[in-house]
């Protein structure tokens, strides 16, 4: 089994458990890094002014990214030239926000929706654009994470590598509008984090979760994932209190 999925544990406290070989992982974000300890297996693409270096495509590609795309098809364009094309999951809990948030208000004024805004707005914008500047045909599934947070995309992972060797998993995030940070979890920050997951029978480092279920209060969801936190600072494991469950994390050597 390239991951396991435990049945639970007693009738009263539900774990889940997946298990992963972590082949590759590369990260940007829009400020430089504190530290230059990091996981290892992987990298911190250049700070660059705030915009990922999105060179390797063609000027007119380029001008259609938002910075959030640009984070998202540079970490995973970096992934696929040291992995090759694999099936991806493309995860962010709330997407291009400036754009459909612009679309709102235009409604609102009873103003016109520019059909190329929209198409760049949708959930799964960033996951098609990825998939066409990598000439990709693989499968791909772009994801709202939900209660889950990002670890849906490491479900979603896990059932993949039940029919291929590896997966692309790819995780971006940025600021929402200021209208929504009073009421909805958000990031402080843009970046986006690609890992290229294998089956865990493979050698090489071992990325371990595990999910129990519960209902988790006062919990504070604004600040980006602790789990990429955790690999800028080179923390091995960690856990991360979501709304209704309790994730625990650890990498370990090859």
């Amino acid at each position: 089994m390239p991951a396991s999925l435990a049945s639970p544990t007693t009738p009263t406290r539900q774990v889940a458990q997946l298990s992963f070989t972590l082949k590759h992982w590369c990260l940007w974000q829009d400020q430089a890094p504190l530290t230059h300890d990091i996981w290892p297996v992987g990298e911190v693409l250049p700070f660059n002014a705030k915009a990922a270096d999105v060179s390797f495509l063609p000027m007119m590609q380029r001008r259609r990214l938002s910075p959030l795309a640009r984070a998202a098809c540079a970490v995973a364009w970096q992934c696929q030239q040291k992995h090759g094309d694999m099936p991806t999951v493309f995860f962010s809990n709330h997407g291009e926000s400036q754009y459909y948030f612009e679309i709102l208000e235009n409604l609102a004024a009873q103003q016109g929706v520019s059909p190329s805004r929209f198409s760049l707005c949708v959930h799964n914008a960033i996951a098609g654009l990825s998939s066409l500047h990598r000439a990709s045909f693989l499968p791909y599934v772009a994801l709202a994470g939900g209660t889950e947070g990002l670890f849906a995309a490491f479900i979603e992972a896990a059932g993949m590598l039940l029919d291929v060797p590896q997966v692309l998993v790819v995780c971006y995030e940025q600021p929402l509008p200021a209208d929504y940070q009073a009421y909805v979890a958000y990031s402080n920050t843009t970046w986006a984090l690609a890992m290229v997951l294998g089956r865990s029978s493979e050698a090489g480092y071992q990325l371990r979760l595990a999910r129990e279920a519960g209902q988790v209060p006062n919990t504070d969801k604004s600040q980006p994932s602790q789990l990429i936190q955790a690999i800028l600072a080179n923390q091995r494991h960690g856990q991360s209190e979501l709304e209704q469950s309790h994730w625990c994390w650890s990498l370990t050597d090859a």
